[in-house]
């Protein structure tokens, strides 16, 4: 179980994950020992997975995001499909989904035309997809790590 300064310490590690144990404990009021315990717990238990660097892909010239909806010929060909996506640099997140798609997923492109190089010679080709639907994003309105708000 966790309790409400677990929490406050997944929050805090959302907003920067790189700051120190110190930094962590002194809004707490609790020693930098006691919140590495509580982080060494929050890790092995599988709550916290690890720690990301989060990047600005328009800086290194990916300049296009697309979604892609992609349709399965059959279900029972999603781990074969999601294996193979998963091999797919440019694809940084895949969903199983209900609903129209099968998977859908996000991929970064340098243009339009890298896109289209990356579905049809990459995505398209995989033995167990039937078609795709891509939509091309216009901005990232929204994008952040939800904050937990309630103890579990």
């Amino acid at each position: 179980m966790i309790d409400q300064t677990d929490i406050k310490i997944i929050n805090s590690l959302l907003t920067n994950s790189r700051q120190s144990t110190k930094a962590l404990a002194e809004p707490l009021n609790i020693s930098n020992v006691a919140t590495q315990s509580r982080i060494d717990k929050l890790e092995n238990s599988g709550i916290i997975k690890g720690y990301t660097a989060t990047i600005d892909y328009k800086l290194l010239g990916y300049n296009t995001i697309a979604y892609v909806g992609i349709f399965l010929e059959k279900a029972r060909h999603y781990p074969k499909v999601k294996e193979k996506l998963s091999a797919v640099a440019e694809i940084t997140e895949a969903y199983f989904t209900t609903g129209n798609y099968s998977i859908f997923t996000k991929i970064y492109a340098k243009d339009n035309f890298h896109l289209m190089d990356i579905l049809s010679e990459k995505v398209q080709v995989i033995d167990g997809i039937a078609r795709t639907e891509t939509f091309i994003c216009l901005e990232e309105g929204v994008k952040k790590e939800m904050m937990v708000t309630e103890e579990l």
